[in-house]
């Protein structure tokens, strides 16, 4: 192995010596609920994809290959509807349908490093509005007078509103080290609240992908990764950037490190503040436990209207 690739462990392959470096952005491998395609541009010609893809998707002939609009349906009109946005930062969202396949499906687009297209896709969940309870809780944090009352706020108004086990909110000091702030749990649980944490168990490459992918679910535990085939990019001749992927996999340590706490499902949304990452609701759940796209982005949107407050908060408390 070279000196760099022992420095910068590829996904997997890293220990707790050298966990801080791991490659977990090219993960090559998808949580098992969804599927991944990668797109050529413009024709939209399927390059890459998770190997479950032409399962998920109904199809009996080659995924790889096909363009999207032989997938009938309406998913070609619909992303080709999207194509004029920039997708490096912020991915696009559609409703879509596949012929073959039962129900919507809900996809997420966005151009990852090194070109191409990257469209995931997920069974669409129960349509469902979830405004009234939304606005509510916007309200709630919005009043929220103080950083303790917010974070108890927040923890409560996200468990209510997703249904997991525990509900955490963490504050992150000038060190990377982790308190627990806030915390809503059901009663069977230990509690974690004014725990603290070593800056260490969150390594420096995962802070960097919460900052630019601002809610991360893990569903399963136990699940087995989906390899991307080919294992490259044809577009780049590298392995693809999943940076900004739902359902990359998570690294193999996380996952212990999870298994070890007894958690099976989680939900992480970032709290962002002057554009540094000041902390994180964490939910998790000691069942697999699958959440919608639309519940994520109710989470997102919580998580944005919290980092709002705490700017406001922490910018009057220094003004006295």
């Amino acid at each position: 192995m070279s000196e760099h690739a022992s420095a910068n462990p590829a996904f997997g392959r890293a220990d707790l010596s050298n966990c801080e470096r791991e490659q977990i952005q090219l993960a090559g491998s998808i949580q098992p609920h969804g599927a991944l395609l990668l797109l050529r541009e413009p024709d939209l010609v399927i390059v890459q994809c998770s190997a479950n893809a032409g399962r998920f998707l109904c199809r009996s002939g080659a995924v790889l290959g096909a363009s999207l609009a032989d997938l009938g349906g309406d998913i070609a009109d619909l992303v080709r509807a999207q194509l004029r946005d920039r997708l490096d930062s912020i991915p696009a969202a559609v409703r879509c349908r596949v012929d073959g396949v039962d129900g919507e499906l809900d996809g997420t687009l966005h151009r990852p490093r090194g070109g191409g297209l990257c469209l995931e896709l997920e069974a669409a969940g129960p349509a469902s509005d979830l405004s009234a309870v939304v606005c509510d809780a916007l309200r709630r944090v919005s009043a929220s007078n103080s950083l303790q009352a917010l974070c108890d706020g927040a923890a409560e108004v996200v468990k209510d509103l997703t249904g997991y086990d525990r509900v955490m909110v963490y504050r992150f000091d000038e060190d990377g080290h982790g308190e627990v702030l806030a915390e809503r749990r059901e009663e069977r649980l230990e509690a974690y609240l004014g725990n603290r944490y070593p800056a260490s168990d969150i390594p420096q490459i995962a802070r960097q992908l919460y900052v630019r992918n601002r809610v991360r679910v893990l569903v399963d535990v136990g699940y087995a990764p989906v390899p991307l085939t080919p294992a490259r990019s044809p577009i780049s001749g590298d392995d693809l950037d999943m940076s900004l992927c739902c359902l990359r996999s998570m690294s193999p340590i996380h996952i212990q490190y999870l298994k070890n706490m007894g958690v099976s499902a989680t939900l992480v949304a970032s709290l962002l503040v002057g554009g540094k990452l000041w902390g994180l609701i964490a939910c998790h759940h000691y069942a697999a436990r699958q959440t919608s796209y639309q519940m994520r982005v109710a989470c997102e949107l919580l998580a944005e209207a919290v980092s709002t407050r705490v700017a406001a908060l922490e910018s009057f408390s220094q003004s006295y």
